[in-house]
């Protein structure tokens, strides 16, 4: 009996496992806020160390380009962009910056065979979710002055939450401002 050698994936796919990371990043950084975050601190525990060792892994077997490790981090900058603001809208913030960063991250290994275009797609990816992210937070803000939060926190202890008219999460994010 003859056993086949497992085929090897085309090199784009594998390269495609350096989005895990970003991903992994995303997820761990969902684990502050509040209401109650959607992830318990041993999950985002572990997405944080498996983005780490992953990232380490794809650098070895050269599936992953220093400069989309480091990309593959920003999400945490997101932490601080949206401190303070709501985990109901927090969590919709990072998921879709997340996707955005997606995006970029393709585009760049399609375009690998062109690494200034491939360069360009992060840096417009970065550039979009930067604006993006404090285009959301002060849409955010704006409208919880609007609707009375003055020196209190929505959804914080101690303080009403959000209520059901309050102005969804998407209309902040991708809306122009007033």
């Amino acid at each position: 009996m003859v056993v086949s050698p497992i085929p090897t994936p085309p090199r784009f796919s594998l390269r495609m496992l350096g989005l895990v990371p970003l991903w992994l990043v995303s997820i761990a950084i969902l684990v502050e806020g509040f209401p109650r975050p959607p992830v318990s601190g041993e999950v985002a525990n572990a997405a944080f160390s498996g983005a780490i060792l992953l990232s380490a892994f794809a650098l070895w077997k050269r599936w992953m380009s220093i400069a989309l490790v480091l990309f593959s981090f920003f999400p945490l900058y997101l932490m601080f962009v949206f401190d303070e603001v709501s985990t109901a809208y927090k969590t919709p913030f990072i998921l879709a910056c997340a996707v955005l960063l997606t995006v970029g991250a393709v585009v760049a290994l399609r375009l690998s065979s062109r690494p200034v275009l491939a360069g360009l797609s992060l840096i417009v990816a970065l550039t979009l979710v930067v604006l993006l992210a404090g285009h959301a937070t002060a849409g955010f803000w704006r409208m919880t002055d609007a609707l009375g939060y003055h020196e209190c926190f929505p959804d914080a202890p101690g303080c009403a939450p959000l209520p059901a008219q309050a102005t969804p999460w998407w209309v902040l994010f991708f809306t122009p401002a007033d």
